[in-house]
């Protein structure tokens, strides 16, 4: 059970949280900071009101964690790029305007406000536990006190990857002379800081089977692997590229280019990269799942004991209360499914919601090898139908042995073919879901994973090259690890032949293979400064794939061909056999026969929609100079008007 699953929920006795707008120095609080960072019990609550902001409305519960960022990239879609709603299409299509109402809202309830909000708390937590905790000799303490500077970096690392150049705060607004109104800040200043406040944490905190209380064995709170990975993901984003206005005046100038030029400075990040890394995994290499689903279904089945789970730190929602991961992130049901699903679908209550709209790239689904066992796992090929399966077939007989054990006309539940763009990511699943947990509303309650052991082992690897740096800055690897190694147990798992040599290229690779679909993609692509050209090269692909006449110069075929297995587990038909998905599967399979069950059925072309990936049913982004100018989203203009100044907006906006 989630012992820890109420800290979304608690408002925290919020010490020190917000009153006017999303900053105050007032407290609403009548206990003071001696009495509230003298106590264990009263600073615990503290933590858990940061905590608690991560699952306010239009945070990360939904909107964050949810498909609002991240998206499109080389080998992820999102299918609100093709709606009729304006902002939809604009947050998505790298056309954020300065009102996004998405993302963006008058009365503080935003991921702006929110994650000032955070940082705020934080700096209060972390004062008033230097001041009043006595942490030098109470170990719970110096605990709380490495878990507060690691949530106010990751919320600081968060506000750099959405906004780039954001102000610098890291002391309370009660000590700041200038109050609310910090000035936009150098994104290299907050880089520098969270630095120095994650090697704090990583000394202050314990290991988590060392961590004490409701903190201990628990993925959901912060421990030393969680500020070790942080510090690498830092390290590696401060060392890459970034669009960069030409000074941070500049209301229109911008360029992609280093952080540091200093080579010197980045092969010192790579450093502090790799040893980090080094030691999680000295310390924890047996969070390598031995099969690659195992660590989704177990976010999907509630599991939170972190010595049994490849996940390092999730942001923790309240069983069916908080956190709508699987309401968006899942493969979709459709509205009949949803309201007959229940007794299937473990887990899943009438009244669920099921948005579904984050896609796999059609260039990903080719690039996998046969034997990679990440792809079944990554996608599926379907959504969740529950009628009498006449989509599949009108012809009674024909439906007889298309789903063996049911009458031509029984309902039933089964995954329902989908044309290519709309082939949903699946590490979060609803059959994945616990016995007995409801989902009777848009939250689910799933936790939102953000570090993983597999990407620490890729990111150990990467440092050890120096990166986008090149060979010639590579660090010294005195770890006793052999990075190739390590980047190859990735690939033994996936069930794929190791590498022989390390670059960037072939890690640029398995990164796509390992993480699609954990809202990591977009910003690997802007700290190797190839975003523009990954998504424009992926989009052209696609494009050609539009055209049956092109298709062949890619050597891929028009159809899937499949057949349908029954799951008891489920209760529920799901494809198998599956054919056609990789270069070379063209025409029918040897053992393709109707009579027993095989389907085969168009990839490119829809009835409704004609070409399914033509410009106008698979847009992905506006322009090519957009792509560039529009990674970031821009300081809304709520916030600027309120900033007396202090904030400003670049690139155009």
């Amino acid at each position: 059970m989630k012992s820890n699953k109420y800290i979304i929920l608690i408002a925290a006795v919020a010490i020190f949280a917000s009153c006017e707008g999303f900053l105050s120095n007032e407290s609403p609080s009548a206990m003071d900071a001696s009495t509230v960072f003298s106590s264990p019990i009263n600073t615990e609550q503290a933590i858990f009101g940061v905590y608690n902001l991560m699952g306010e409305n239009n945070s990360y519960r939904n909107r964050i964690a949810c498909g609002f960022q991240g998206l499109n990239t080389d080998i992820e879609y999102s299918t609100k790029s093709a709606t009729t709603k304006a902002d939809d299409v604009k947050l998505m299509m790298y056309d954020c305007g300065l009102g996004n109402s998405n993302v963006s809202n008058a009365n503080g309830a935003d991921i702006w406000s929110y994650l000032n909000t955070m940082v705020e708390r934080c700096n209060n937590i972390i004062e008033g536990l230097e001041t009043y905790g006595n942490v030098a000799k109470r170990d719970t303490m110096a605990e709380f006190l490495g878990e507060a500077y690691f949530l106010r970096s990751f919320a600081y690392l968060e506000q750099v990857k959405y906004w780039g150049d954001v102000p610098a705060r890291f002391v309370s607004i009660a000590k700041d002379e200038k109050g609310v109104d910090a000035r936009k800040t150098d994104r290299n200043e907050v880089y520098a800081q969270i630095r120095i406040d994650l090697k704090k944490a990583a000394e202050l905190l314990p290991w988590s089977d060392q961590r004490t209380g409701l903190s201990q064995n628990n993925v959901g709170r912060a421990n030393k692997a969680a500020a070790l990975a942080l510090l690498a993901r830092v390290d590696l984003m401060y060392a890459g590229k970034a669009v960069r206005p030409t000074t941070i005046e500049d209301p229109t100038g911008y360029s992609v280019r280093y952080n540091v030029e200093d080579a010197g400075l980045r092969q010192e990040l790579y450093q502090e990269a790799l040893e980090a890394c080094a030691e999680i995994i000295k310390r924890e290499d047996y969070k390598l799942a031995d099969d690659f689903a195992q660590p989704f279904k177990q976010i999907c089945a509630d599991v939170t004991a972190y010595k049994s789970m490849e996940h390092i730190w999730v942001l923790p929602f309240a069983n069916g209360a908080r956190g709508q991961i699987l309401n968006y992130n899942a493969p979709k049901l459709s509205s009949n499914a949803q309201s007959n699903v229940p007794g299937h679908l473990p887990g899943y209550a009438a009244g669920g919601s099921s948005n579904g709209h984050i896609c796999i790239s059609p260039v990903l689904v080719y690039r996998f090898d046969k034997n990679d066992k990440r792809q079944a796992v990554t996608y599926v090929t379907g959504q969740w139908e529950y009628d009498n399966g006449s989509g599949e077939s009108s012809v009674d007989s024909t439906r007889i042995a298309i789903f063996p054990g049911t009458e031509p006309n029984d309902d039933k539940l089964y995954q329902k073919h989908n044309q290519i763009n709309s082939f949903y990511c699946a590490k979060y699943r609803y059959e994945w879901m616990a016995n007995g947990r409801s989902l009777g509303s848009t939250d689910d309650g799933i936790d939102f994973p953000v570090l993983r052991y597999a990407d620490v082992l890729l990111m150990f690897a990467e440092a050890s090259i120096g990166g986008i740096g090149g060979p010639a800055e590579a660090p010294a690897n005195n770890t006793g690890l052999d990075p190739l190694e390590q980047f190859n147990k990735i690939r033994k798992r996936a069930g794929v032949p190791d590498k022989a040599t390390l670059n960037m290229q072939v890690i640029m690779d398995e990164r796509a293979f390992e993480l699609c679909g954990e809202y990591v993609r977009k910003y690997d692509l802007m700290r190797w400064g190839n975003l523009k050209e990954k998504v424009v090269a992926a989009v052209d692909t696609i494009r050609l794939m539009a055209r049956s006449e092109t298709r062949a110069t890619l050597n891929i075929g028009d159809s899937i061909y499949y057949k349908y297995r029954f799951d008891a587990s489920i209760g529920g038909y799901v494809m198998d056999s599956i054919y056609g998905l990789h270069p070379g599967e063209i025409g029918r399979p040897a053992n393709f026969d109707k009579a027993r069950g095989w389907q085969v059925k168009d990839l490119f072309y829809s009835d409704s929609k004609g070409l399914v990936l033509s410009e106008n049913n698979y847009p992905v982004y506006v322009s090519a100079e957009k792509l560039e100018s529009r990674q970031y989203w821009p300081i809304f203009s709520t916030n600027i008007a309120s900033s007396n100044g202090t904030l400003w907006n670049n690139y155009g906006y």
